[in-house]
């Protein structure tokens, strides 16, 4: 029963945070931001949070004895949505050589994977849910019969499931996708080179423009052959950051052009 229910609020609380982010996104950027890591509409990352702040209130009884006070439940927000903000982001670079969010752009920010402003928003969210977010879903979702509860929860586990396997399923494939395409492009551009003779005039800078060509050309064709529930996934990335010994660099960044494109002509 205590499972089923923090698993429930873990998806509420995902999805309010995909109402903040695409709102907030969709505000700023002027057109709409459809956000999250996976494809539903979800950011888990506000689900662990709101989660572990809520663990704490439970674990506190905080309802009987309030012994954290509002600058106190602050500070820990905000210093432990940034510890797993970093963490975060370094996995997902780590395991997909992609991230989906970057604060560069923004002051006092480290590795653009987390940054002052931000984690000064998380902390405020944090009081709001401890005051108020929490005590108002606890008090409805408690008064739901254990056999419901546990119901509501395997049913939406299995959408949860579905949604999961299906974006880590594009992930994974990331690096078999590149590569294909890279085998692709070496053997066009042997076959390119095969038939040039040293005595044309600009014959490095012909090849450059062909291989830059054929790359573009070919990573088109195998992104239109991705199913298409694949690439809605792979078009939430903001950016890629991939092992570069591995694959080219150049490979990535026209990959992600590509699927900006693909995803701004829908």
């Amino acid at each position: 029963m205590i499972i089923s229910r923090y698993f429930v609020w873990f998806l509420v609380y995902s999805f309010l945070g995909w109402c903040f982010e695409t709102v907030y996104c969709t505000a700023t950027q002027r057109q709409w931001a459809n956000r999250g890591f996976l494809y539903g509409p979800i950011c888990p990352i506000y689900g662990f949070g709101a989660i572990a702040i809520s663990i704490v209130i439970d674990l506190l009884d905080f309802n009987h004895i309030p012994t954290l006070t509002v600058w106190q439940v602050f500070l820990i927000s905000m210093v432990g949505s940034a510890i797993m903000e970093y963490l975060t982001s370094w996995a997902l670079e780590k395991w997909f050589h992609a991230y989906w969010w970057d604060y560069s752009n923004l002051p006092l920010n480290l590795n653009g994977r987390i940054c002052l402003p931000a984690s000064l928003l998380f902390g405020c969210a944090g009081v709001f849910i401890v005051f108020k977010l929490y005590p108002f879903i606890s008090s409805h979702t408690t008064s739901i019969p254990p056999l419901a509860m546990e119901g509501i929860s395997l049913a939406l586990m299995a959408l949860f499931s579905a949604d999961l396997a299906l974006t880590l399923s594009a992930l994974t494939r990331l690096d078999a996708f590149m590569k294909e395409a890279e085998e692709n492009i070496n053997q066009h551009m042997e076959l390119f080179v095969s038939n040039l003779t040293e005595k044309q005039l600009g014959l490095s800078q012909r090849i450059a423009e062909e291989k830059q060509r054929f790359s573009r050309q070919n990573l088109e064709r195998m992104t239109r052959s991705i199913n298409p529930a694949h690439r809605r996934a792979l078009s939430r990335i903001k950016g890629f950051r991939p092992n570069v010994q591995k694959h080219p660099r150049e490979y990535w960044d026209t990959l992600l052009e590509i699927l900006k494109k693909q995803k701004k002509n829908k």
